[in-house]
This record gives structure tokens, C-alpha cells and sequence, in this order.
């Protein structure tokens, strides 16, 4: 059986919501697993109180199910994959420009090595604690 519901609560740290069914005089399910992507890069996307999510239900009790997520518009562009953020942070894949993006609404931390294969441009400030090494330099500009 597959029912349309609204999340009434979520459990993040046990991937599980419980969905409240409108047509059904308000009935609550019980605990239900959330589908996500499986494999070596797993998700944790778990839907939020007030969402509409798609349920499957194995009995008739609406106890023993899952939660396949919630569905509707999605955000971005139809040549985009990615995720995006309540407070207006995203980071996506453009397949038409071959181009991955990233913004985040209060900066993006590295920890550990980065590389970076071709040109950088910054606009803004760079703030260096620590030294610069460079293994060739054409002159121009540093001060």
C-alpha cells in the first residue's frame, strides 16, 4: 500500500520519521526508515516535520513501511545535481557547463591537504598564516 503523508516527526540519528495521514482521520504511523542512496557514499537526508513525504506500507496497520522521501519542485536547474540549503548554501554539478559550484552561507572550511590543478583567481582579501612557497614565479604585482 502507498499512502501520501505529512512528516510529524523526525529522527535524524535513527533515519526515521513518523507521518501523520490526513485522509485517514490523522492517523500516525509508527517509525518508519527513510530510504536513501546506499553504497560507499551514503546520504543522510532525513524529511522535516510539516514535509510531504511517499510511504509504503507492508500491512495494513501503517506500522511496518518506509518513507521513499518527499517529492515536488526541485530546486536548481534541470541540468544540475546537488543539494541545497535552507539558509541559501548549495553545492551542485552543472553537466551542461561541466562545472561543480559552491557557496556556503557563512564560508567553507577545509581540514587536511588540498590540491588545486590550474588557475586561482580570488576576489577578496587572503589572509596566510604560515609561508609561501612557489616553484616558479613571472613577476608582477606582490608586494
Amino acid at each position: 500500500m502507498i499512502y501520501i503523508g505529512q512528516v510529524s516527526k523526525a529522527d535524524p540519528a535513527a533515519g526515521s520519521v513518523r507521518v501523520v495521514f490526513a485522509d485517514r482521520d490523522d492517523l500516525v504511523s509508527g517509525e518508519l526508515p527513510v530510504i536513501t542512496s546506499g553504497g560507499w557514499g551514503r546520504g543522510n537526508a532525513v524529511p522535516e516535520p510539516g514535509e510531504t513525504v511517499l510511504c509504503v506500507f507492508l500491512d495494513a496497520t501503517r506500522n511496518v513501511g518506509f518513507c521513499l522521501g518527499t517529492y515536488g519542485d526541485p530546486p536548481g536547474a534541470a541540468d544540475q545535481w546537488g543539494t541545497w540549503f535552507e539558509d541559501g548554501s548549495y553545492v551542485y554539478y552543472d553537466r551542461v557547463a561541466k562545472r561543480l559550484t559552491v557557496k556556503a552561507a557563512s564560508g567553507v572550511k577545509i581540514d587536511g591537504a588540498a590540491q588545486i590543478s590550474g588557475n586561482v583567481s580570488i576576489t577578496g582579501n587572503l589572509t596566510v598564516s604560515g609561508s609561501i612557497t612557489a616553484s616558479s614565479y613571472s613577476g608582477g604585482g606582490l608586494e
